[in-house]
């Protein structure tokens, strides 16, 4: 009974997703608005209380979760004196680090209890596939009302009765018309939902259409699939678009190179760009940003920012970082002269009583956590992708196991792509793909009922 109670919550759990933008309890910070975190937290309740003796935690997530933990302690031991003395609009150091480390240990706590869900490519289907279809859905039900005021007053009312009662407030300025946000927060959240459902509803898709030719293959299976990415593209998000470039990547090195050639772990060589986009393709937009500030891009200029900060804290502090949560302490004297021509920039440094963002996950990294910090997040990525690469020629093409290897594959790219406009860290997609990963990346064969 037990285990249905917890597998029901995880079903609920990623049916929530998208909604992000609930009031919340202050307390919880950075993770308040996500209506997904109540709910694992009953399910971490319930496990730890209930089932404790049955947790069973992958290796790789273990030596993943360990290693971050101890180094995220080493880099506190070592910068303890900024993080005690450290103050910036009211918040001070110590208490940024410590709701920074409730987040991310709240994250593993919820990988750590996912895992006992995800066993099987069934239990995947069952448990996350089937609820995030569900979820893709809802947001494309309640988008309409939204995408109608757009153009009527009358839509606009009908707006403030369905999906305007999901939000916090109704002069709440995530909201812009012309950019679509259904049950988020904000645009770039709906976006970042959809980059992430679809590597998802494509494996939906497979499964339902595997014995099928592609002429004959069921219409509604690939219904999810186009109504993400037109909700996507409506949200006019670039998060979401390198998510979906992350994806159409990922699939083209997996069933090219990976099966089709069969070049195994030689095909991680054309991984090498895409990590080397997540620095090099900010810096290489910091040597042009001239051409941003002339046209007036403030958020691409906000983010440049804030990355160049980022990057110069790194380069005094290339090993132990500043301490985990302290980049909003740092940034205001390292920021360039023309960061203070972005609104945005003078709100989060001047207006507002709060600390900066991040958003380049890279650079956060690099800032907080020094050079070891970023190998050990990327590191989990690279083993997993190492381990689909591995298994890919050794599968069935209809096999269940060989699309959700695929389907892996392009949610890491579009998760490591995505990074680089958001923090995964306050994001319960990350942990639960984190879980499913570090379950399946690279598996022949099914695990016994």
């Amino acid at each position: 009974m037990q285990d249905i109670l917890l597998d029901r919550l995880v079903w609920l759990a990623v049916m929530l997703l998208p909604i992000t933008g609930l009031a919340g309890i202050g307390a919880l910070g950075a993770l308040r608005g996500s209506a997904t975190i109540y709910v694992l937290a009953v399910v971490i309740a319930l496990t730890v209380t209930t089932q404790f003796d049955k947790i069973l935690i992958p290796r790789s997530l273990f030596i993943f979760a360990t290693c971050l933990l101890i180094w995220l302690l080493a880099t506190a031991a070592t910068n303890v004196e900024g993080i005690l003395t450290s103050t910036f609009h009211g918040r001070s150091g110590f208490n940024k680090f410590a709701t920074s480390s409730v987040v991310l240990i709240f994250g593993i706590a919820s990988a750590i209890v996912c895992t006992r869900s995800f066993q099987r490519v069934s239990d995947v289907e069952r448990l996350f596939v089937n609820p995030l279809i569900a979820a893709i859905i809802a947001c494309a039900i309640f988008a309409i009302p939204e995408i109608l005021s757009w153009f009527s007053s009358a839509g606009e009312l009908l707006y403030k009765i369905t999906t305007g009662l999901l939000h916090t407030a109704e002069h709440e300025k995530g909201r812009a018309p012309g950019r679509l946000i259904s049950l988020a927060f904000e645009a770039p959240d709906l976006s970042y939902f959809c980059g992430f459902a679809c590597p998802w509803a494509l494996f939906a898709y497979r499964l339902r259409a595997k014995n099928h030719s592609l002429l004959s293959a069921p219409i509604l299976a690939g219904l999810p699939l186009l109504l993400a990415v037109i909700m996507l593209l409506l949200s006019n998000s670039r998060t979401g678009l390198l998510m979906l470039g992350g994806l159409i990547f990922a699939e083209l090195l997996y069933w090219l190179l990976m099966r089709g050639m069969r070049l195994g772990a030689l095909a991680l060589l054309a991984v090498i760009p895409v990590f080397a986009a997540i620095v090099f393709v900010p810096w290489f937009a910091l040597q042009n940003v001239d051409a941003t500030l002339a046209a007036g891009d403030v958020s691409t200029t906000s983010r440049l920012a804030l990355f160049s900060a980022q990057m110069s804290i790194f380069a005094n502090n290339p090993v132990f970082g500043v301490g985990f949560g302290q980049f909003g302490f740092h940034a205001y004297p390292v920021l360039p002269s023309w960061a203070w021509d972005s609104y945005e920039v003078v709100n989060w440094f001047e207006t507002f009583d709060d600390l900066p963002p991040t958003f380049n996950v890279a650079g956060r990294l690099g800032a907080e956590l020094g050079m070891p910090g970023l190998m050990i997040w990327y590191s989990f990525w690279v083993v997993a992708i190492f381990r689909i690469s591995q298994a890919a020629a050794r599968l069935r093409r209809d096999s269940p196991l060989n699309f959700l290897n695929v389907a892996l594959l392009g949610s890491i790219f579009s998760l490591i792509l995505g990074g680089m406009s958001n923090d995964p860290f306050r994001r319960p997609e990350t942990w639960i793909l984190m879980a499913i990963v570090s379950l399946h990346a690279g598996r022949t064969s099914e695990r016994s009922a």
